[in-house]
C-alpha cells in the first residue's frame, strides 16, 4: 500500500508538472497561434509554385556563411502578399549592402568550417509551407519551409547533420523584431 501511495503521488505530480508545463506552452506559442496560416499565405505560396524558380546556386562568403541564392522575388514578391505589417513584420535586412545575400537558403554556418567544392553549382528544393518561427524571445520570422534532399546530401558529405541545427532549410521572407523588456527590481 505503501508503494501505491507512492506511486499515486508521483503520478499526481507529473500530472501537475505537464499541466504547468502545458500552460507555459501556450504562452510561448500563443503568437503562433494568433499568426495560423491564411488564405493569403497560401495564395503567397501558389504564387510561388507556379512562377518562382525551385532552384538557386551555392555561394559561400569570406566569412565561410554558405547559402543557395534564390530569386529574391521570394522576399520582394511573398512579403506583401502575407499581410504581416500590421503585426509589425518587416522584410527582412538581406539586401544592406552588395556583400549581403538578398533571398536565400542558408546551408552552412561560419562556425561549420566549409569550404565546399560545389560553389557555383545549383541545388534544387520543393516548396512546402509559410510558417512563423520565433527563434530567440526578441525575433520572430516569417519563413518559407522548403525540402531538399540535394540539401541534406550536400551537408552529410561534409561529416555534419543532414539540416542546420535540425531545423528544416527555409527561406526568410519577414521579420519582427520586439522592443526589450525593461524590468525594475524594488
Amino acid at each position: 500500500m505503501k508503494y501505491f501511495s507512492a506511486f499515486i503521488l508521483a503520478v499526481a505530480l507529473v500530472i501537475a508538472g505537464n499541466m504547468s508545463f502545458q500552460s507555459w506552452t501556450n504562452e510561448a506559442l500563443q503568437e503562433q497561434s494568433s499568426l495560423v496560416a491564411t488564405p493569403s499565405w497560401q495564395e503567397a505560396l501558389d504564387y510561388a509554385q507556379e512562377h518562382l524558380p525551385k532552384t538557386g546556386q551555392l555561394l559561400v562568403k569570406s566569412d565561410g556563411f554558405g547559402y543557395i541564392k534564390v530569386d529574391d522575388n521570394y522576399i520582394h514578391a511573398l512579403f506583401p502578399m502575407l499581410g504581416l505589417e500590421e503585426e509589425g513584420f518587416k522584410e527582412p535586412p538581406y539586401f544592406r549592402s552588395r556583400e549581403a545575400p538578398g533571398a536565400h537558403i542558408s546551408i552552412f554556418y561560419e562556425n561549420e568550417h566549409v569550404l565546399p567544392e560545389e560553389i557555383g553549382q545549383n541545388f534544387h528544393f520543393e516548396l512546402k509551407q509559410i510558417v512563423i518561427v520565433k527563434p530567440t524571445k526578441d525575433t520572430s520570422y516569417a519563413v518559407l519551409q522548403v525540402e531538399s534532399p540535394e540539401l541534406e546530401h550536400l551537408r552529410e558529405k561534409y561529416g555534419l547533420t543532414p539540416k542546420l541545427h535540425g531545423n528544416e532549410f527555409h527561406i526568410s521572407l519577414a521579420k519582427k523584431t520586439y522592443p526589450k523588456q525593461h524590468h525594475e527590481f524594488n
